[in-house]
């Protein structure tokens, strides 16, 4: 998942050093499909190519002999062949188009599901770049289902053709081998220096994305500023880096169809030339002639098609190999089994079984009853500290580093000793009690929709009646946000902008604060829920947040400084250097010095 912090969240068996490359996999995918298209693919090229053959046989036996039989029963031919090709090069291409649209769709899902997937590793990345990778280098990688059926079959077409020409004259056969000969050369020496033109042109674009997403998601702070010019210089600057690139790889791809077309030309053209010759000299009839230009004709295409594959074969390996990279650095694989299309497809919100005190902490417990609502999880148990099932427990910090320990320890990011009722929270365990512990941070994310559907995010399935608002209200009352119903023009289907672009940063934080009470979890950890709002707002929120969590089945620990909220809570812990070093309520605790330092801050 996308995230600046060091610490390292659960992952699945880290990909060897020779991860699968995504080519590769997207091949051996649909190999029954190319074993059925490349042949078909390979005979129309063939028909293509037998057309001027044929037209100059019936030119030689049947209008020069004067044979008008043979020479309508050719005209026939020619058009049943024309229509098997149009047919066969038709059905090859929609099934080639098929494979490429679905393997764009197939790597989209699955690097956005791994992306999302908590057990995968953290990437030190800017969102645009990603963004970049699961979109535009996923489309283009796919883009080798639709290059295979056209080059394999382009190829062994121009070879026939060298050989059909040698056949009819060795030095004909040998002018084609000699120019096909240097047009690899050519594409051998230009490729790598397309692949890192094209490598660099993709960094340098998603660099760009990536200025021009946080400049966006920054726009309120830079409007309040009064910095939009600088703003502008900076995206200006990265852009025009972005198209210097781009215009750099333009004039190489641009050079490399140049020499392949120089040299293409150059071999048809001795080609004709030496035909004429041989023809004039009598070693050659009219008709092998007239095939022999039609062919030289057809190889042009071909040829001038194939000078472009360097290009786009540098353009799709750059787009694959930075696919396979950003796999690598989720810590999964193009071919992970979790991330299959039709897995990630299906699969519904999985937030595991939970674990409960009674049954030990083993998976089941802390089940759904009839209205779809959790049962008490068993509480939560730190070295240091536990919260139990009815409790409210604030834990309030000298150091913002502890109070960041602990909340990667309550998250599962490290094995810290942390437990929900009997079951550890670790890297390894953590994804199965999200059912039963929810972690909001202290920088939330909103996401693209209306009001009702940011609280609805995390409510329990069945727990809610969509029809019926009071959960929602209850979530909004408990977070201090009523008034937001008044001040949003459309209530509850006010739509809000991503990561709440729309909202100030107070209301961004209570509309997660009611996300997170809506949610119900039984165990619920806040760190930091209340720094954007103002004192007044502050009071309300902790007496409405305490009233609502303070329920029997329920466990809730707050880290904060806030003295609204350690007020309210039943039982403060404070953590001085790493070490609890005192517990009891607010005013018992203000008697501690350095307790009041920390709440006067």
């Amino acid at each position: 998942m996308l995230d600046s912090r060091s610490a390292t969240p659960a992952a699945p068996p880290a990909p060897s050093a020779s991860a699968p490359g995504v080519m590769r996999s997207i091949v051996r995918g649909h190999r029954r499909m190319l074993a059925v298209v490349l042949p078909l693919a390979t005979l129309s090229e063939g028909v293509e190519l037998l057309m001027p053959i044929v037209l100059g046989l019936i030119i030689d036996h049947g209008i020069l002999a004067g044979d008008l039989r043979l020479t309508v029963l050719g005209a026939l031919g020619l058009i049943a062949m024309r229509v098997l090709g149009v047919l066969l090069w038709a059905w090859t291409f929609v099934q080639s188009q098929k494979a490429c649209m679905y393997e764009r769709h197939r790597l989209r899902v699955g690097l956005t599901g791994a992306v999302l997937d908590p057990r995968s590793r953290s990437v030190q990345r800017p969102a645009g770049e990603v963004l970049s990778i699961a979109t535009s280098d996923a489309d283009k990688a796919s883009d080798v289902m639709d290059l295979l059926p056209w080059v394999v079959p382009s190829g062994i077409a121009v070879l026939a053709a060298a050989g059909y020409l040698a056949a009819m004259d060795l030095w004909l056969g040998l002018a084609m081998l000699l120019g096909i000969a240097v047009m690899v050369l050519v594409i051998r020496v230009i490729t790598p220096t397309l692949s890192a033109r094209y490598d660099d042109q993709q960094s340098q674009a998603a660099e760009a994305a990536a200025t021009a997403t946080d400049l966006v998601h920054g726009l309120r702070v830079l409007q309040g500023l009064g910095v939009q010019s600088r703003a502008r210089t900076t995206y200006r600057r990265r852009s025009r880096i972005a198209l210097d690139a781009a215009l750099v790889n333009a004039r190489y791809s641009g050079i490399s169809s140049g020499l392949t077309t120089l040299v293409t030309g150059t071999m048809l053209a001795a080609v004709v030339v030496l035909a004429a010759l041989r023809t004039l000299d009598g070693a050659l009839s009219i008709g092998v002639l007239i095939a022999v230009v039609g062919v030289a004709r057809y190889v042009m295409g071909m040829l001038q098609g194939l000078s472009g594959a360097p290009v786009w074969w540098a353009s799709l390996s750059t787009s694959a190999r930075r696919v396979r990279d950003l796999y690598t650095d989720l810590g999964r694989t193009v071919d992970d089994p979790e991330l299959r299309l039709d897995v990630l497809s299906s699969r519904r919100d999985e937030r595991g079984n939970g674990a409960s005190a009674e049954t030990g902490g083993r998976p089941g417990g802390g089940g759904r009853g009839a209205s779809g609502r959790r049962g008490a999880a068993g509480g939560l148990h730190l070295p240091q500290l536990s919260v139990a099932d009815g409790e409210v427990v604030a834990l309030a910090c000298t150091d913002v580093r502890d109070a960041d320990e602990v909340v990667d320890a309550v998250s599962g990011r490290v094995d810290a000793g942390a437990r929900v009722g009997g079951t550890p929270v670790t890297p390894q365990e953590r994804l199965g009690l999200r059912a039963d512990l929810l972690v909001e941070p202290h920088v939330v994310d909103l996401f693209d929709g209306t009001l009702r559907e940011q609280l609805a995010t995390r409510a329990p399935e069945g727990g809610d009646d969509r029809a019926d608002a009071d959960w929602a209200d209850r979530a909004l009352h408990a977070a201090g946000a009523e008034d937001l119903l008044r001040i949003l023009p459309e209530g509850y289907d006010t739509r809000i902008l991503d990561r709440g672009a729309n909202l100030s940063g107070g209301q961004r934080q209570r509309i997660a604060l009611a996300r997170a009470v809506a949610a119900d979890a039984p165990v619920l950890v806040l760190h930091d829920p209340t720094t954007a709002v103002d004192a007044v707002t502050e009071q309300n929120i902790a007496e409405a947040l305490v009233a609502a969590r303070r329920r029997t089945d329920r466990a809730t620990l707050l880290v904060t400084r806030a003295p609204a909220l350690l007020q309210a809570a039943d039982r403060v812990v404070f953590m001085h250097d790493g070490q609890v070093r005192s517990e009891g309520t607010h005013t018992e605790l203000m008697s501690i010095e350095e307790y009041q330092e920390v709440v006067r801050r």
